[in-house]
């Protein structure tokens, strides 16, 4: 249904009146900001009227006051979960007027009292997004708040809840209910396998397309020998597996996902897991049909050159099939040398859609040193490149130098990290200097770790303030007199 979100704050009660009433009732749903509902609805019986006739609904989050108030370090406990308390009672507020709770959205506030919490859930009945991070609900009542999360839910995330085996019955049951439900997170619970083995067999929902399980201490053996509780059954536009204990020899069920979600397959985050060069040359198969794929990050597992060599090969252009157009490619932390530049080199030269698509790379923590460096800084010459990260490459003067002049090429560039290398001033300087002079609106630079005279360090600073560039500060120094020598 398409929505209209509107800024109601900057206009006048009587214009709100008059705003709401000539809308047509068949625009569809008007999303009302949750610091005017309540107001809203005091104003007058005619606005009480048009929004019950729009069937205005609400997306809720903690507004500026109760921020401050908790994040306040001068607050006592008492104070601060009172402020979540007062949160949570005017969400309560909201379900019992005219309008309809969309989405509810509370990140890292301690809620201790759940029963206010349960009872704007109950009266909740249209909600469709409920995202709560690490809230330090209570254990023993973690259950009775997932039993009554109403079944219209379409996004539920539940970061960081510290769900135990006591949650993970009432949460089974609840993804039971939930048949609409497209998008599911439950990173950084810290589940073992045969609980989410037990979560995923429980999903009803055929419209799942979004499932991030990262952070949990998920074994592909357990799905190895239970396949009915594995992820081959699922569709899926995005699959977040990252920093788990996958194998490679083990992840058949993981690899029929990606083989089955072929035609909508976006994103693929299996970082820092335990592949390997044979997990990732699996992976390089079932990759083949997915020419869909816009995201795709291996970082962390050391599968070394020869793996990215497999894995760019199900990147290159396929006979009667369009090119696969990665908007974002990591490959940090995976022992790369010069050898795997020149296959991502290679790549990129045969593939005129990659060249257009791609923004962002990242080789960080890879021993390219000058001659890998600059062959992947050449290799993106033609690529709308907004973010790069070639930190820890043991990269010298010869690859600055060849990045602050291919860095002309790329006016869109937000985001430049190349701490932790041997880059010295005259390459720092020229980069900084481009930095400043590119026409993104933000703008971020990492240099520190690298070698720089002391007296230009303030130049340095004083170029990147000019260009409103935010950065990170040089930390090792040569002083001039060494410099001399």
């Amino acid at each position: 249904m398409q929505q209209l979100s509107t800024d109601l704050d900057s206009l006048a009660p009587m214009n709100l009146e008059d705003f709401l009433a000539m809308m047509p009732a068949d625009l569809g749903d008007i999303v009302v900001p949750a610091s005017r509902a309540l107001q809203l609805r005091r104003v007058s019986k005619r606005t009480r009227a048009a929004v019950a006739r729009l069937q205005c609904r609400v997306d809720v989050l903690p507004g500026k006051m109760i921020r401050q108030q908790y994040a306040n370090d001068k607050s006592i406990l008492q104070e601060r979960r009172a402020a979540v308390r007062l949160f949570v009672m005017r969400s309560v507020r909201l379900c019992m007027s005219d309008f309809r709770i969309r989405s509810f959205t509370l990140h890292g506030m301690v809620v201790d009292g759940t029963v206010s919490f349960i009872t704007m859930l109950q009266y909740a009945q249209g909600l469709e997004v409920l995202d709560l991070y690490n809230n330090h609900i209570p254990e023993h009542m973690l259950g009775n708040v997932l039993a009554e999360v109403p079944a219209s839910l379409k996004v539920l995330r539940l970061t960081r809840q510290w769900i135990n085996r006591a949650a993970v019955t009432p949460l089974c049951a609840l993804l039971t209910r939930l048949t609409q439900l497209e998008e599911l997170d439950l990173s950084e619970n810290y589940l073992n396998s045969s609980g989410m083995g037990a979560i995923t067999a429980s999903v009803s929902s055929p419209r799942l397309a979004h499932m991030t399980l990262g952070f949990n201490h998920l074994k592909s053996r357990f799905w190895n020998e239970h396949p009915e509780l594995g992820l081959d059954r699922f569709v899926l536009t995005t699959l977040d597996l990252r920093h788990n204990m996958l194998q490679a020899v083990y992840c058949d069920s993981m690899y029929a996902c990606v083989r089955g979600s072929a035609a909508v397959l976006q994103t693929l985050d299996l970082s820092y897991n335990d592949l390997r060069i044979v997990g990732i040359s699996y992976l390089s198969n079932a990759l083949q049909p997915c020419r869909t794929l816009r995201h795709l990050n291996i970082a962390g597992n050391l599968c070394g050159d020869a793996a990215l060599a497999l894995l760019l090969a199900a990147v290159r252009p396929r006979e009667n099939q369009q090119c696969m157009a990665l908007e974002s490619l990591d490959v940090a932390h995976n022992d790369l040398t010069c050898a795997g530049a020149r296959s991502f080199s290679r790549c990129l030269s045969e593939n005129l859609t990659l060249q257009r698509s791609l923004t962002s790379v990242s080789f960080a923590n890879n021993d390219l040193h000058d001659a890998g460096a600059v062959l992947v800084i050449e290799a993106l010459l033609p690529c709308p490149v907004t973010k790069l990260n070639l930190a820890q490459c043991k990269m010298g003067e010869t690859a600055g130098l060849s990045l602050a002049g291919t860095m002309l090429h790329w006016p869109a560039l937000e985001t430049l990290d190349v701490h932790g290398n041997h880059l010295c001033s005259t390459s720092l300087l020229l980069l900084a200097g481009t930095m400043s002079d590119n026409g993104s609106s933000t703008k971020h630079m990492q240099f520190i770790g690298n070698w720089i005279l002391s007296d230009l360090n303030e130049q340095m600073e004083t170029i990147l303030q000019n260009g409103r560039v935010s950065h990170g500060f040089v930390q090792r120094h040569t002083p001039r007199a060494l410099a001399r020598a």
